[in-house]
């Protein structure tokens, strides 16, 4: 994934989460190499830019949540 797009859906993913309402921060909203992650384990790995998270947003992204 090319720089400028990461950052692109970041930005969109802050957003979202921004507005998903704490107790449904704990619902599954990404499956990466068979390990499930929460709304909120998400916003970790992609507030700390970890090699998950562009997996996680390319996930979301193909799923149309992003």
């Amino acid at each position: 994934m090319e720089k400028e797009q990461y950052g692109i859906l970041k930005t969109d993913f802050l957003k979202i989460y921004a507005n998903i309402p704490s107790p449904l921060r704990t619902e599954i909203a990404a499956v990466i190499k068979g390990e499930p992650f929460s709304w909120a384990a998400c916003n970790a790995e992609i507030e700390h830019d970890t090699e998950k998270a562009p997996l996680i947003l390319e996930q979301l992204k193909e799923v149309d949540v992003l």
